[in-house]
């Protein structure tokens, strides 16, 4: 089943960890550098439009290991 990975930067080598143990390429991670916790409510809707974005695009197009940082 088509999935992507999405985690915050305090928690991107652990979703690494678990990602390499179950052999899914870290392609398909979406790492989000800021914590969710201490950003403006505009800057979280933000960041949730790029994610968002970010996901459709590992799951319809060839992503060919580009990483998305937001």
């Amino acid at each position: 089943m088509p999935a992507v990975v999405v985690s915050t930067g305090q928690f991107n080598k652990l979703a690494k960890t678990v990602m390499h143990a179950q052999k899914v390429p870290e392609s398909v991670c979406i790492e989000i550098k800021e914590n969710p916790e201490f950003i403006s409510e505009a800057e979280l809707l933000e960041v949730a439009d790029m994610v968002c974005d970010a996901a459709v695009a590992r799951l319809t197009k060839e992503h060919a290991g580009r990483n998305f940082s937001f």
